[in-house]
């Protein structure tokens, strides 16, 4: 154990797992019995600490346990102390502590004159104690006069979880379906023993009608018998499934008195959680429901996380491509903010069309980057305040296909290559770069090319100024059919006719 512990119990698990797939009762206590080495905390090296550390905390916090950091300073008592002197005298200094401390404190060296430690299920009364101790120990040594020793303690409690996290573990509900009252009463007396909010339901329709009901909370687990008079527990699970209220799959645990492993396949293949034999052993039932219970909040806790990187990943990837537009749009003198607005209209038409939400904020982003291929052609050539020669104007029209090569490289996203490719095709044909026609045009690239050709006429150019709104409607009526879808032309005709102030030009300022 001691400073290496950690290393030895992963080496131990490792040659046991090398030498059999199975273990038996001897072999496990082998294992366990390398960390029944003495009562003293586990010193730590910083990587393996940190990973430990970062365990404990998430434990402590979920499970509303106390806890102290602990930072212990030395310094030499006087000036003319050999530093290899000081790094000895450090390391019998950590000796010392880890001896005073118990298994579950853990602490690393993390500078040549501190060291950290944290003091799992440890309270305000007693922090000063276990300090008081540590010093008395080293005080023992006769060594204490060569260092000054400082410290500095901070708490840490479930409140610093926050109070959704509070919330997630309160006393855990729990519902038992069975048609057998004798059961329900044995099960409910061992569950609310392990303190447990238990409730009770003779049969499947009535914990249809329970979850239907948004009055009353949601159960943490639903234990249920599969044999019941009526709808028996594979019909209910069927019809249960997921809770139309929350969206969430509800965890059912079956009770079952048979032996069948048929039934238990299908049960697990219903999506049942375990299976728990009657009659009850109270200590097997009150630990298997804690566990699953503890399972599930550990699913949940996991699956927050995930949705909250999830959303800071999509937070960060829309501010890229924010950035990529307004790269886009400075190499136009003529266009500041076209690719913003362009997104901005687009999103609008979707919405108007049903698009979900989801669907809209992609169909923005693809409307921010329609003209990333503007990136390979020449400042010269956008700029241009005279007609372009032909050779000119067919670098332009290259800027698609330079567009959706770029953007194909991002495969979180395919159709932000398509919107790019296809915005200046035409509905009716003749478009480029490829000449497609109707339906063959992705629908994105559809609804981009009208909001793509209303921000062109609605935007100061070199050789003019912003079109008049009577034009732009005109033009856009025109090209109904033609260069643009109808469904979508007759949107924008809708966002013209509603616009009075006539607001949307490049005067528009997003936001």
């Amino acid at each position: 154990n001691g400073k290496h512990g950690c290393h030895i119990w992963q080496e131990k698990e490792d040659e046991a797992m090398a030498s059999s797939q199975t273990r038996d009762i001897k072999k496990l206590n082998l294992i366990l019995n390398e960390r029944n080495v003495g009562s003293h905390a586990l010193w730590m090296s910083r990587d393996v600490f940190g990973r430990v550390y970062r365990y404990m905390l998430r434990y402590i916090r979920r499970y509303h346990e106390r806890a102290y950091k602990l930072l212990i300073t030395a310094e030499p008592a006087t000036g003319d102390m050999q530093m290899k002197d000081f790094a000895e005298l450090m390391k019998r200094l950590g000796e010392s502590f880890q001896g005073t401390l118990r298994n579950s404190d853990i602490m690393m060296q993390c500078s040549p004159n501190q060291f950290f430690l944290l003091l799992p299920m440890v309270s305000g009364a007693d922090i000063q104690k276990v300090i008081d101790r540590m010093m008395s120990e080293w005080e023992k040594t006769g060594e204490h006069r060569a260092l000054k020793i400082t410290w500095e303690t901070e708490a840490i409690s479930a409140e610093q979880g926050g109070k959704a996290e509070i919330r997630r573990h309160e006393k855990p509900n729990i519902i038992i379906v069975d048609d057998d009252e004798e059961e329900l009463v044995s099960a409910k007396s061992i569950l609310s023993k392990a303190d447990m909010q238990v409730g009770t339901l003779s049969g499947g329709k009535e914990l249809l009608e329970y979850i239907d009901d948004a009055a009353n909370p949601r159960p943490d687990m639903i234990l249920m018998n599969i044999l019941m008079q009526g709808m028996d527990g594979f019909e209910t699970l069927k019809k249960l499934r997921y809770s139309e209220r929350t969206g969430e799959r509800l965890p059912v645990i079956f009770l079952t008195s048979s032996e069948n492993e048929e039934l238990e396949g299908k049960g697990l293949s219903l999506g049942a959680m375990d299976f728990i034999k009657k009659p009850f052993v109270p200590e097997v039932l009150s630990v298997r429901v804690r566990h699953a219970i503890n399972l599930v909040r550990l699913q949940y806790d996991l699956s927050r996380e995930v949705m909250k990187k999830s959303g800071e990943n999509e937070q960060l990837f829309m501010q890229v491509m924010q950035s990529l537009a307004s790269a886009i749009d400075a190499k136009d003198t003529y266009t500041k903010g076209h690719s913003g607005r362009v997104a901005k209209y687009a999103k609008e038409i979707a919405r108007r069309f049903g698009y979900t939400e989801k669907a809209q904020t992609d169909i923005y982003m693809m409307g921010l980057l329609h003209d990333v291929g503007k990136i390979g052609i020449p400042d010269e050539v956008i700029n241009k305040p005279s007609r372009l020669t032909d050779e000119e104007f067919a670098l332009i029209k290259n800027h698609p296909v330079i567009g959706a090569r770029i953007l194909e490289n991002i495969k979180k996203m395919p159709k932000l290559a398509e919107a790019a490719r296809y915005h200046h095709e035409r509905y009716g044909g003749g478009g480029y770069p490829d000449g497609i026609a109707g339906e063959s045009i992705p629908e994105e690239a559809r609804i981009i090319a009208v909001a793509d050709a209303y921000d062109a006429m609605t935007s100061n150019r070199s050789y003019r100024d912003v079109l008049s709104q009577e034009l732009v409607r005109s033009e856009i009526e025109k090209g109904r059919g033609t260069q643009f879808d109808p469904a979508f032309a007759d949107i924008m005709l809708s966002m013209i006719d509603e616009d009075e102030e006539y607001s949307m030009r490049e005067k528009y300022k997003d936001g």
